[in-house]
């Protein structure tokens, strides 16, 4: 029997090699199988289209790569095999898209690590059929891998979602982590190529992940995911309880109107600390009393609307932008300019000007006719 592994230093593929390659076609065909059923249930789930697309590209591209990287080499077609190989180089757009459509409300800061993935996926692909692009390949991985890791656990700091701040350890630990323990692995020799280890590793850890995945995700909370709720079984949708504490949401109300919103660098433990209540309060005030899922965005949109105000304004022509910017609560210009496109769909300079143009035309329409007196 031809296995993909070598025989070199290993003492367990030396002992054991044949049960342990059994043991990983199991568990490979248990992974499988767990995926594919998680992709055909995730449909009938209330989520977005956006989120069961997700799932279903993670669930096929990693059943193509659990299938294509097994230790013992099934007898495929070669246009099938072809076909998984390339589905399988899909995985880090796959698990990229998963994560930044849970953890990232806003659409504009999800194509960086759009084109990061592609790039790791174009890297991954090359490798699979070229195996010299293996040194390319896996620093790439470990670099996306690690980042997408990083997110799932700094932007908890923003998230006013309580569902997802709660799953975001495990998250982050099960799928990045998983993806950045088998590249990093393997960069650093410890699991090394076409060995009975390293596919051991894969299959397990893909299995455990997957069935605790499936687990987590087929008792779906509509609030984790962005979007509209998918209205195919909008009567079977869970009822959100209304949120009780309207005292907490007035003393927000209160603090935004005076304007605490200009305190630059305003984090949500700063806003805890200043109304004198705990930070899990605050979130779930602000996410489930005032519809808000990212404290970011809460206060930015105060911020925004005051630029707005400042920008129109006519006795403000002569202060800059850069300024309004610090007037309103941004340390610098960049991170202004960008929520304030965000939200307004144009620059603050466009915004400007197009508000000085259109005073100017109401003012010519609106002037008087000068009586002719002759």
């Amino acid at each position: 029997m031809s296995t993909r592994y070598t025989d070199s230093n290993s003492v367990l593929d030396y002992v054991s090699g044949p049960n342990m390659i059994f043991l990983d076609l199991a568990l490979r065909g248990g992974a499988v199988t767990i995926l594919l059923l998680l992709a055909m249930l995730i449909w009938r789930a209330p989520i977005g289209r956006q989120g069961r697309l997700s799932v279903t590209a993670l669930a096929v591209s990693m059943s193509a790569f659990l299938i294509t990287t097994a230790a013992m080499p099934l007898n495929l077609h070669p246009v099938l095999h072809s076909n998984l190989t390339l589905l399988s180089s899909v995985t880090p757009i796959a698990v990229t898209w998963l994560i930044i459509t849970i953890f990232l409300d806003a659409p504009g800061q999800r194509w960086p690590w759009i084109f990061a993935s592609v790039a790791t996926s174009a890297a991954l692909y090359s490798h699979l059929v070229v195996p010299s692009a293996f040194p390319v390949c896996l620093p790439m991985g470990v670099l996306l891998y690690g980042a997408l890791f990083a997110l799932s656990i700094w932007s908890t700091r923003d998230d006013l979602v309580e569902c997802r701040c709660r799953a975001r350890p495990g998250f982050a630990a099960a799928i990045a982590g998983l993806a950045l323990f088998l590249t990093l692995g393997q960069a650093t020799g410890v699991l090394q190529e076409d060995t009975v280890l390293l596919a051991l590793s894969q299959a397990f850890g893909i299995f455990a992940v997957a069935l605790a995945f499936a687990v987590w995700l087929l008792r779906p909370d509509v609030s984790r995911w962005p979007g509209e709720v998918s209205s195919e079984r909008g009567n079977q949708l869970p009822v959100q309880e209304e949120f009780a504490d309207p005292a907490l949401i007035a003393r927000i109300q209160d603090v935004m109107a005076n304007s605490v919103w200009r305190e630059e660098g305003l984090t949500i433990g700063t806003l805890a600390g200043k109304l004198a209540v705990p930070e899990h309060r605050l979130r779930r005030a602000i996410n489930q009393g005032l519809g808000h899922r990212n404290f970011s965005s809460f206060i930015n949109r105060a911020r925004i609307e005051a630029a707005c105000a400042a920008l129109t304004d006519p006795t403000q022509l002569n202060v800059t932008v850069l300024e309004i910017a610090y007037n309103v609560g941004f340390a610098s210009i960049g991170p202004f300019n960008r929520a304030f496109r965000a939200e307004v769909g144009q620059s603050p300079t466009e915004y400007r000007r197009l508000a000085q143009s259109n005073a100017l035309a109401d003012s010519d329409e609106s002037s008087p006719i000068a009586a002719n007196l002759h």
